[in-house]
């Protein structure tokens, strides 16, 4: 058996030494072909994948800037909303400054003058008025007003 076994053994590598001769031959074959035949480009597949993603990309682009101009904007007003707010404060001070100054009794006598005197052009009895040409403030006489605005 021994010698059998060697036998079988020595048929098998036989039998493996030609298939791999063959096996070479047949891929020495197709890399002849390979080279000989004409190249062919690759047409590219749409892929749905892809084009979903660049669509994607671009509404997530497109959003984000149209959220920054939005955010700018409301940045914006916030700014003006203070600013007035600013205003509104002061304005708000000083109307309380008014109303501690009614409670005095002199300080309103002086507030009631004033607004006589500047509204209404009133005067206090045997007053004589004076309009100063040269001031800057008299529009008739700088040529850019009317009688009307003298009037008032």
């Amino acid at each position: 058996m021994n010698e059998e076994q060697k036998i079988i053994e020595l048929k098998k590598k036989i039998d493996n030494y030609d298939f791999r001769q063959q096996e070479r031959e047949i891929k020495e074959q197709k890399r002849l072909k390979k080279l000989t035949a004409p190249i062919k480009k690759k047409k590219r597949k749409f892929n749905v994948i892809n084009f979903l993603f660049v669509v994607f990309v671009m509404y997530f682009a497109f959003t984000a800037f149209n959220q920054y101009e939005m955010l700018q904007d409301l940045n914006g007003q916030i700014e003006e909303r203070e600013i007035v707010k600013a205003d509104v404060e002061k304005e708000a001070m000083e109307l309380k400054q008014d109303v501690e100054k009614l409670n005095d009794e002199e300080a309103l006598m002086e507030i009631i003058e004033k607004i006589a005197r500047d509204q209404y052009k009133m005067v206090k009895p045997n007053e004589t008025i004076y309009i100063d040409k040269n001031k800057n403030d008299n529009k008739l006489i700088q040529g850019i007003g009317s009688e009307e605005d003298l009037n008032n």
